[in-house]
């Protein structure tokens, strides 16, 4: 009994080791809290739906990571004043100013609330009133999501509470609304309207101008997400009215030089000795500005005006039919289920194949028993009839 103790002892004090080291570690990771979290309203879910389902990083980013180029960055950077700090802290600034301009106390979680849930209410300078109603089908933001993502805002820099968030009715209401999903008149074939987008030598040749899934043009805007974060009309009447509503970072520059020539394209570049264009042709060209005479923005895109026109009618449907798969979900073409159905389909043809191969060969085997067996019979009874004549 003596010598048992020591060693009921001993182990367990290692198995009590074994214990308060996972402890520590999993309280310094976490533990199971950020999974948790990330399935429910928490800084964690937020993130996810900003770089996943709410698409907010096509628009925004947050430092390094995401596309600034429509809206601002929402992490700390490196652009002067207000700007350069993260949203979080950014918030406490801006909620001051909507205070003096609406004469409502703001808070800074009031200022993000009212950033997602009417993003035109206050737009910062230098970019446009564009970001979508992310409530809205077709991103369709739950009230949960919007809170998560206002969670996440205020991490960066801020005080993260979620008791602070109070959701306005109209992206409450957004839930119960049930909308008929737009269709266009005329069902357009997304593989077709591929061909097309992607020929340059076709009457879309979309890709001159535009990106999807890093195969195109720079001249115009990406559009391998499109149709995830706007709505089929808005796209109809970009391609109809292109100048209608101009992406921010894709305004058209008029330079006059001081030798009387003329160049139209897209700012890509400043400093202080030249201004960088791209051209319709997607050529960059420097223009020094000891060259320049004039420069004037102009209102109307680069995107020719009578693009449609020169579609026919089915042309344009296919087109469409294709920009509306380009959601960041589906396969470029929307036509990944029906390849799976095929494969299926072809799978389920050569496993028939084989059974019928099979069913073949045991009928061919069947025959030859059978055969063998009228031969024995044969054999039998030829046997017995010599047998009788003998």
């Amino acid at each position: 009994m003596k010598r048992i103790l020591p060693i009921v002892i001993f182990v367990f004090s290692v198995l009590g080791a074994f214990v308060y080291v996972g402890y520590v570690v999993t309280d310094i990771a976490g533990g199971g809290v950020a999974t948790a979290g990330a399935e429910g309203v928490s800084p964690e879910a937020g993130e996810t739906i900003f770089w996943g389902k709410g698409k907010c990083y096509t628009c925004h980013s947050i430092g390094d990571e995401g596309s600034a180029i429509r809206c601002p960055n929402l992490g700390e950077n490196n652009i002067a004043a207000l700007l350069s700090l993260p949203v979080g802290v950014r918030a406490e600034e801006r909620a001051v100013l909507r205070s003096e301009q609406t004469g409502k106390h703001f808070s800074a979680t009031d200022y993000l609330v009212e950033s997602l849930a009417d993003p035109g209410a206050y737009v910062v300078d230098g970019f446009k009133n564009e970001m979508p109603y992310v409530y809205k089908p077709p991103i369709g933001l739950t009230p949960d999501e919007v809170k998560a993502v206002i969670l996440y805002l205020q991490s960066q820099g801020g005080e993260v509470d979620v008791a602070q968030i109070k959701l306005p009715d109209v992206i409450l209401a957004a839930q119960k609304e049930e909308a008929e999903p737009w269709q266009p008149y005329f069902a357009g074939d997304p593989e077709n309207g591929m061909e097309l987008f992607f020929d340059e030598e076709s009457n879309a040749g979309c890709s001159r101008c535009h990106t999807v899934a890093e195969n195109g043009g720079k001249v115009g805007p990406e559009l391998t997400t499109v149709s995830g974060t706007r709505s089929p009309q808005y796209i109809v009447e970009s391609i109809i009215q292109p100048s209608e509503v101009i992406a921010s970072g894709f305004e058209s520059l008029l330079i006059v030089s001081k030798d009387g020539r003329y160049l139209t394209g897209i700012k890509k570049g400043e400093d202080e000795q030249s201004i960088s264009l791209m051209l319709d042709t997607g050529e960059i060209q420097k223009v020094s500005k000891d060259e320049i005479e004039e420069v004037a923005p102009q209102e109307t895109s680069v995107m020719p005006s009578g693009f449609a026109d020169d579609l026919t009618m089915t042309e344009f449907h296919d087109v469409l039919a294709f920009v509306l798969t380009l959601d960041g979900e589906q396969p470029i073409g929307g036509s990944g289920d029906e390849d799976e159905e095929d494969d299926d389909e072809e799978e389920s043809a050569d496993e028939d194949s084989e059974d019928v191969e099979d069913d073949s060969g045991d009928d061919e085997e069947s025959d030859d028993e059978e055969s063998d067996d009228e031969e024995s019979d044969d054999e039998d009874e030829n046997g017995r009839d010599k047998g009788e004549e003998g």
